[in-house]
């Protein structure tokens, strides 16, 4: 099977969920000679608590499912640890019962219960599957190690971890649940953790170390985040990477140095659906050489005060022909941000296409297009940098709704901007080269801000009215 095939599959089978709704978003076209008629009812509203449903406490694994995982995988032996020993209370350590039971092609099943870890777990160079059924791993208190480092210091064929919940609810308690690093195969599936991280170690880092190997997450919970300024990331595709990775309906919360950090040397990432809270520096950073996505993911900042800082929503940092598809950013209280979507400095080409940006914070852009940065390799001049069915709303003041500086091909498409906020500009250049096709710009400052610039413009229909007839909602 072609190394991408398994994540596609897996994929458009799974992102169905509430956030995956976000894949039906649209814009309607505009043609002709008339104003443009913009229409966004069909770009779905978030829930009103602008929260994901509720988290489980474990996965629900059954006998005839643990069999079927061990088929499907091949692994020779299948192990309940239970049976094999270990406390199930919380309250006897299981260090010795899981180190002489999870052996190489052994696929581990915990039963219902808290299972309580005092030192870290290693396993190099072999296979391993872990499934549990409302299962939860509770580490020492204090403790601030990786639990599970399946992978090191050698990395192992394949791994896969599935329903099972980590307890970092005690003081000073936190650590890396799981550290996954595999040739072949990586699957992390209804991971749980429980508690505000207070230690300064990133949470799960997962490493495809084969080119044609393969990862997955999906439905990973972190919903608890980490205390301020301990600079904790939430998940990070690690310097190991090397082949193609997938987060598929995960909801990442509260982490102050970036939701999802995927700046793999080699590979590519794919983000399909998903929620991203009030995580500092992005809520989704994808930095990759090959051809990346970000699709129907929702990503929300509303609550400045304990958040990171530079609240970003998603921010394209380096890379070549990444993709913005079907998502929802939605900006309304940060602690400082650069803006809802950022193409970064070193980013060398990316389309932002069929989204909603509402930024209600004063002063932060929905769309960002930063000067290149010089020394990056490439051309991070050139582009082409595309915006398409884009509708921007919301209530900022001051600022601009697009900005972009000393970039060449900048495209906005079917881009619809109404921000009723005081002194409001509609998109701004700055030595841009560019075009601006079939749009709406209704803001209270001015609607086109060109300096330096050479933007073609087709079809724009421009107010100082935001809230007139006719504009975006």
């Amino acid at each position: 099977m072609h190394r991408r095939t398994f994540l596609r599959k897996a994929s458009s089978a799974t992102a169905v969920g509430w956030a995956g709704a976000a894949s039906t978003v649209g814009l309607a076209g505009c043609s002709g000679r008339e104003p443009p008629s913009i229409a966004t009812d069909d770009i779905p509203t978030p829930p009103a608590d602008r929260r994901p449903p509720a988290t489980p406490v474990g996965g629900n694994a059954t006998e005839q499912s643990v069999e079927s995982v061990a088929q499907s995988w091949g692994f020779d032996d299948v192990v309940d640890l239970d049976e094999a020993g270990a406390d199930t209370g919380g309250v006897r350590p299981v260090d010795d019962v899981l180190a002489d039971h999870a052996t190489d092609d052994t696929l581990v099943y915990l039963p219902p219960g808290r299972y309580r870890l005092t030192e870290s777990f290693a396993l190099a160079d072999s296979r391993l599957g872990i499934v549990g059924h409302d299962a939860t791993i509770v580490p020492a208190e204090g403790f601030s190690d990786t639990l599970f480092g399946l992978g090191w210091p050698e990395p192992m064929s394949d791994v896969f971890v599935s329903g099972v919940a980590f307890d970092f609810t005690a003081p000073d308690t936190g650590g890396r649940p799981i550290y996954a690093a595999a040739d072949d195969r990586v699957v992390l599936r209804d991971v749980v953790v429980r508690g505000e991280v207070d230690v300064r170690q990133d949470l799960l880092r997962i490493d495809v170390t084969s080119e044609t190997g393969t990862g997955l997450v999906e439905r990973l919970a972190l919903p608890d985040g980490a205390l301020p300024g301990t600079g904790v990331t939430g998940c990070e595709v690690g310097d190991g990477n090397r082949g193609d990775v997938s987060f598929v309906n995960c909801h990442v919360e509260g982490f102050p140095d970036n939701g999802l950090y995927a700046d793999p040397p080699a590979g590519s990432v794919e983000v399909h659906g998903g929620y991203f809270r009030n995580n500092g520096v992005a809520g989704v950073r994808i930095e990759t050489n090959e051809d990346s996505v970000v699709r129907g993911a929702y990503v929300l900042c509303d609550e400045a005060e304990g958040s990171g800082e530079n609240m970003r929503g998603i921010r394209l940092r380096a890379g070549n022909s990444l993709l913005v598809e079907d998502c929802v950013v939605e900006l309304l209280e940060v602690t400082e941000s650069d803006g809802a979507v950022t193409f970064a400095s070193e980013l060398e080409s990316a389309t932002v296409r069929n989204c909603r940006l509402r930024v209600d914070a004063d002063g932060v852009n929905a769309i960002r297009v930063k000067s290149p940065n010089r020394s990056a390799p490439g051309d991070t001049q050139r582009g082409p940098f595309r915006c398409e069915q884009v509708a921007v709303t919301g209530s900022a003041s001051g600022g601009a709704a697009i900005q972009a500086a000393n970039r060449q091909g900048c495209e906005f498409h079917h881009v619809c901007v109404t921000q009723d906020g005081d002194d409001r500009d509609g998109v701004r250049a700055d030595n841009v080269d560019g075009e601006l096709v079939n749009a709406r710009i209704a803001v209270t400052g001015d609607p086109l801000s060109f300096r330096n610039s050479t933007i073609r413009r087709r079809n724009v229909s421009v107010s100082r009215r935001p809230n007139a007839r006719g504009a975006c909602r």
